[in-house]
């Protein structure tokens, strides 16, 4: 063996370890530099809210790290969400007052929104997977449809009525500035880790996104898996926009629009591979935290809208060339 070669796992494993402490640093490094210069940064309004909002992006970024894991993707996320924000509401507005108790009419509209999700994630797993369609063009597609159907329930936000605001009032409440909706989402996240790592249904998401043909020879039932991945991806998705509207309190055909890139972001700063078998959404829930704290930090300042989303390229970008392997080639999303 060449000393190249040999040097070859060495460079990799300080990689391997770059990526592994990359999130963490970058964490530490943005809260130094925005504590510094930014008065009340870290305030307890400031990070009450940076804390709150960061538990929508964490339940997608759940499902999609699951999804990247057997080297897939899932590109209509955002506008599932969407389609879930508006379908809530919608539904509150329509048939809220009929239940007579805000809270029974917010568990209705919670299991229509989740309802659709699942039929959702059901439907790109089976086009996926039966008909042979790549998972980026086929989500693609759909991100499409879902952003029109959005549109087609409303064209414009609707604000739910101040006497159904009791269905969403656990969205406020607190526990010193680590709110209830951060809770249930590390709740999620962690639930979703121990699936994947501790369950055979996990093991065969790793084995196929290792090796698909070699995860068949197996035995493993690789099609019924990667439906149901899908299918759980979808139900995360319509969940994280019912807690958008319960933070609000109204929706939007758009809001789920700019999380697609944050998603993406948060799990491959979180160490995930996009070539699929490497990733853990323990990493995914530091990459989270990371894009929550560019992203308030950036609204800190006061940098424009445009601006963010190149910043969100850039760290996607560098965080993609630091997890790819580069011994494999032709890898492509699948």
């Amino acid at each position: 063996m060449s000393t190249k070669n040999k040097a070859l796992p060495g460079k990799r494993a300080i990689l391997d370890n770059i990526m592994e402490y990359f999130s963490f640093s970058a964490i530490i490094i943005l809260l130094l530099a925005l504590s510094l210069t930014q008065e009340n940064f870290l305030g307890e309004i400031n990070l009450k809210n940076l804390l709150r909002d960061t538990a929508p992006l964490m339940i997608m970024a759940a499902g999609m790290t699951m999804v990247l894991l057997f080297g897939s993707i899932d590109l209509s996320m955002g506008a599932v969400c969407s389609v879930s924000n508006v379908a809530f509401v919608h539904f509150m507005l329509a048939y809220g007052e009929s239940f007579g108790n805000p809270l029974l009419a917010g568990l209705a509209g919670l299991a229509v929104s989740l309802l659709f999700g699942l039929c959702s994630g059901l439907t790109l797993g089976f086009i996926h997977v039966k008909l042979k369609v790549p998972s980026f063009i086929a989500s693609l597609g759909f991100m499409s449809v879902w952003q029109s159907v959005a549109l087609l329930i409303t064209q414009g936000p609707e604000s739910m009525k101040k006497a159904l605001w009791p269905a969403t009032d656990w969205y406020k409440i607190s526990f010193g500035v680590v709110g209830l909706p951060l809770v249930l989402a590390i709740v999620i996240i962690l639930l979703v880790y121990l699936l994947t790592r501790f369950t055979a249904f996990g093991k065969a998401v790793f084995a196929i996104g290792g090796n698909e043909r070699a995860a068949r020879v197996a035995g493993i039932h690789v099609d019924r898996t990667k439906i149901m991945v899908f299918a759980l991806n979808g139900v995360l998705a319509a969940l994280a926009g019912v807690f958008l509207a319960a933070n609000l309190r109204s929706s939007a055909p758009t809001i789920g629009d700019p999380f697609t890139l944050k998603i993406v972001a948060a799990c491959a700063l979180g160490g995930t591979s996009l070539a699929g078998g490497k990733g853990s959404e323990l990493g995914t829930i530091l990459g989270v935290f990371t894009v929550a704290i560019i992203e308030n930090g950036m609204n800190f300042i006061g940098v424009d809208a445009y601006w963010q989303n190149v910043v969100f390229g850039i760290f996607v970008l560098a965080a993609i060339a630091l997890t790819v392997d580069r011994r494999t080639r032709g890898q492509i999303i699948k």
